[in-house]
């Protein structure tokens, strides 16, 4: 069952905060009175304690209280199981203290993004993420910030992304799994960036165009996206064509 959602309504550009946590690098971002802000670094296995000093830098640089944040938003996956953890509850812990909303950001969304802030175009994205255990995440995106969803989040082995690529047809393919898994994908399969990955810029783009399209989440609604939890619904998926469903 979806979540309820919360509903905000603002006659000025929101201001959102935002955390990235599900990779090796950690990053928060703030967009506020027009302007998008970033602070990111490697922190290993401190994540809890940097998030929250990089938030409090970030805001106190921006001269920017708490209290004039509309929503927070995180990325929720795919990725590390500890960092999303640990963005979600940072995010949730936020709003509950402030009384706003929560906005959950796919992370392989936020890649795709990327990927066309790079190419300033649009474009069809494939994001395919390491995914440890000898695994991919992986997702299909069309667009940019209101992207259409071709093939949601969903786990596969090295030898399935030949078939993958050749089903999705993906303009660009991003994300470290093609450094990872190098000799899995096929020659000839468009524009490849493995170095590019989503962080809490992108997270906070998305997470504006959520707000404004409704799609906030009280804070002890949001969850974490543990795709590796739901094998049995991505096998199903992969067996279907495109749509145009929401992350």
């Amino acid at each position: 069952m979806r979540a309820p959602r919360y509903c905000v309504t603002l006659n000025r550009l929101p201001s959102v905060l935002a955390i990235e946590t599900s990779a090796e690098q950690c990053s928060v971002a703030l967009a506020h009175a027009g302007s998008l802000v970033q602070h990111r670094e490697t922190v290993g296995y401190r994540i809890a304690e940097r998030a929250l000093s990089m938030i409090a830098s970030l805001l106190a640089q921006q001269h920017t209280a708490l209290r004039q944040i509309d929503a927070f938003a995180f990325a929720s996956g795919p990725g590390a199981f500890t960092g999303l953890r640990v963005a979600c509850a940072l995010a949730q812990g936020l709003a509950f203290a402030n009384d706003r909303p929560v906005i959950p950001v796919g992370s392989l969304r936020a890649l795709a993004l990327a990927v066309t802030s790079h190419l300033q175009r649009s474009a069809r994205v494939m994001a395919a993420i390491d995914a440890r255990m000898g695994q991919v995440y992986w997702a299909v995106y069309e667009g940019d910030e209101r992207a259409r969803v071709l093939a949601r989040p969903s786990l596969a082995e090295p030898q399935e992304l030949a078939g993958l690529v050749a089903q999705w047809q993906p303009d660009v393919i991003a994300g470290d799994a093609l450094r990872v898994f190098e000799a899995a994908w096929p020659a000839g399969c468009g524009i490849r960036l493995p170095q590019l990955q989503g962080d809490a810029a992108m997270v906070a783009r998305l997470a504006s165009t959520d707000l404004a399209d409704g799609r906030a989440l009280n804070a002890r609604d949001a969850a974490p996206e543990y795709v590796r939890d739901r094998i049995a619904l991505t096998v199903a998926q992969r067996s279907g064509g495109p749509g145009s469903t929401t992350p």
